[in-house]
């Protein structure tokens, strides 16, 4: 274990290189960090530490750089909570309501607001869907060109998406598709809705339709295709790609287009962001994945009524300020949940009023 004296400087190391990007000396701690002792002990702590691994000394004239291991005893014993400002937690809070919009249209702002505050790039996972059987797909006519389409599992699951309708089509029409899809898909498991079966019933909806109304199958793609999971479950939303580019550890092209090509493989994302449950941080050489071996990953969950559901995420170089990035995913995490919670409550609400 680290002495208090080696503690401090470790940690005013970390600081200092955080806040600058370049090498720290001796010199620099001695002048703007209070840590009582000469600059010569201060040279000789940062030489123990550089022995015991939690420094490293890019150049031989050099200051010193904390390494992986530096960082890691950082996080888990020196670090003080960062509160956000009240600006910030202002910004935040600019996540809409779930119920004036989307899931995706919060996730997605949720995304943009976390990379605009920490200035490296967010993932946001939306909610994992959980396995069901299709009981009924409800299609209720909202006004003039919109409709909603609702849909039921035997688990209480209520899922809606809002949809733009063809100025031809009537109620009468929606109230027809609705049965229709109800009465060849109830009874099964969501899994088995595969793009298979969804192309046989489009094939049947537009010869059925075609000679009444061309657009009323446009209408039917959509659902389609929403039944088939492109507009469900989880899916990535990622805000910031290009703060890495302001980075001094990414002036590297070669390392960004790796950067950049694992941010394109959604199934390695998902692998990156299986986590667990609360704040979790990667560091360099702790991540699997080789393209992000000299980045840090702080992920966070955030929860429908206790239940984590989804994750944050922020990925940036190991110089991370890692008290404002935890801050951030925190607070992000009970706007999420709160926003989640408040939606699930009204969405059974919202079913027996249908079924009704």
């Amino acid at each position: 274990m680290l002495s208090e004296r080696k503690r401090r400087v470790l940690e005013a190391v970390v600081r200092e290189y955080i806040a600058t990007a370049e090498p720290v000396g001796s010199r620099t701690l001695y002048r703007r960090h209070n840590l009582g002792v000469s600059s010569a002990t201060i040279r000789n702590e940062m030489a123990d530490l550089e022995e015991m691994g939690y420094l490293e000394q890019p150049h031989t004239s050099a200051g010193r750089v904390p390494s992986d291991l530096g960082y890691r005893f950082y996080v888990d014993h020196l670090m003080q909570k960062n509160p956000l400002t009240h600006e910030e937690e202002e910004l935040l809070r600019q996540v809409p309501a779930l119920g004036t919009g989307e899931a995706d249209v919060l996730l997605g702002q949720a995304s943009r607001l976390l990379s605009q505050v920490s200035n490296y790039i967010s993932l946001v996972v939306a909610p994992r869907v959980e396995p069901g059987v299709l009981k009924t797909l409800k299609l209720v006519h909202l006004e003039e060109h919109l409709a909603m389409a609702v849909l039921f599992t035997d688990r209480g699951r209520v899922e809606s998406r809002v949809l733009v309708l063809p100025p031809e089509i009537q109620p009468e029409d929606l109230e027809g598709l609705a049965r229709y899809f109800t009465r060849r898909l109830a009874g099964r498991p969501l899994e088995e809705i595969t793009g298979e079966l969804l192309s046989n019933l489009y094939a049947e909806l537009l010869e059925d339709y075609q000679k009444r109304r061309n657009r009323l199958a446009e209408l039917a793609r959509a659902i389609l295709n929403w039944l088939a999971g492109g507009e469900r479950g989880e899916r990535i939303y990622m805000g910031g790609t290009q703060n890495i580019l302001s980075q001094p550890e990414f002036q590297d092209l070669e390392k960004v287009r790796r950067l950049f090509a694992l941010l394109e493989e959604e199934k390695l994302l998902y692998k990156l962001l299986e986590r667990e449950p609360g704040v979790t941080v990667t560091i360099g050489q702790e991540n699997q994945l080789a393209a992000i071996r000299e980045c840090a990953v702080i992920t966070s969950t955030y929860s429908v009524d206790g239940r984590p559901v989804g994750t944050l995420a922020i990925l940036g170089p190991t110089r991370m300020d890692y008290p404002h990035v935890i801050a951030l995913l925190e607070y992000m995490a009970r706007c999420l949940s709160d926003a989640f919670s408040r939606g699930e409550g009204r969405g059974p609400a919202a079913g027996r009023d249908l079924d009704g």
